[in-house]
């Protein structure tokens, strides 16, 4: 007897979030899948149809728009605790929510503007466009790339290079500027986004650099600064850490069971950000649970 509780209105939202037309790749490419849910490197496309047709086929047992809010160790069995009031009781509960839906914001003024978002869906909806990307990982330099050619782009990288991108990133980034379809500033920070009643541009960001103060007027920004721990909602439902690191991952036993009996926690929460490793761990919860041997 199983349920799946998704808070959004549709499977997958961490895939969702990716760019229109994204690679979704397979890492570790030697790493073979257990699931009986297909997953092989393929477009964001291509994945969402293929898992929605298997839950499908399978009659997946989802309730959609359900979002926990508490989880409580009772005596005999663990209490769930929802969104609307209602609560649920369970033998086992299996954290599989990732980081996605806690993203970092700018903690500065103007950081709430409409103007500013922070991810981004379908790049080709923008024409024409001034757009300041702050954000020097993959998914900023990623979000860049698929709007030049149409729009003039700013990166604002805080770090001194763009080290912490994969390598094809990081060579499509240099040509990209060598070409004149993007720029970037280094060592920069925003300090604030400001509100323009006159002129073309919206909105300027006023940005610290090695050089001073820049303002950069334009249309819209994109931050993308990663996601924050989700360490305060796991010590909500009891969950134990090592240390007072912000960043430290939860204690999990070797089958993934925190220090709250049946409680257990895979994928990116756990440590474990790609997609296959969160597959197979769900895997082999579920035939621990079931009381079947499995090699980790």
């Amino acid at each position: 007897s199983y349920l799946i509780l998704e808070a959004q209105q549709e499977p997958a939202s961490t895939i969702r979030s990716y760019l229109r037309g994204k690679l979704v790749m397979s890492e570790p490419r030697g790493l073979p899948t257990r699931s009986p849910l297909p997953f092989t490197a393929a477009l964001r496309e291509t994945v969402l149809e293929t898992w929605e047709k298997t839950i499908i086929d399978h009659n997946i047992n989802i309730r959609y728009e359900t979002k926990v809010i508490g989880i409580h160790r009772r005596e005999k069995w663990l209490e769930i605790e929802l969104a609307d009031g209602s609560t649920l009781t369970a033998d086992h509960v299996v954290l599989a929510i990732g980081v996605q839906g806690n993203l970092r914001k700018l903690e500065i003024p103007g950081g709430d503007l409409p103007q500013v978002q922070y991810q981004l869906d379908d790049p080709q909806a923008y024409q024409d466009e001034t757009i300041v990307v702050i954000g020097g990982g993959d998914s900023g330099v990623e979000n860049a790339l698929a709007l030049t050619g149409r729009n003039q782009i700013i990166i604002l990288n805080r770090a001194e290079d763009f080290s912490n991108c994969k390598d094809s990133n990081l060579s499509q980034l240099t040509d990209a500027r060598k070409k004149g379809a993007l720029d970037w500033l280094l060592e920069t920070r925003p300090q604030a986004i400001e509100v323009n009643y006159k002129g073309e541009f919206p909105i300027t960001v006023v940005a610290n650099t090695p050089n001073g103060i820049e303002r950069i007027p334009c249309h819209r920004v994109i931050a993308r600064l990663g996601a924050l721990p989700s360490r305060p909602v796991l010590e909500g439902f009891g969950v134990g850490f090592p240390t007072s690191d912000a960043a430290a991952l939860p204690l999990l036993s070797p089958h993934y069971e925190s220090n709250v009996p049946g409680l257990y926690i895979i994928g990116a929460l756990a440590g474990y950000p790609l997609i296959k490793q969160g597959i197979n761990q769900g895997y082999e919860v579920i035939e621990y649970i079931l009381g079947n041997p499995v090699e980790p």
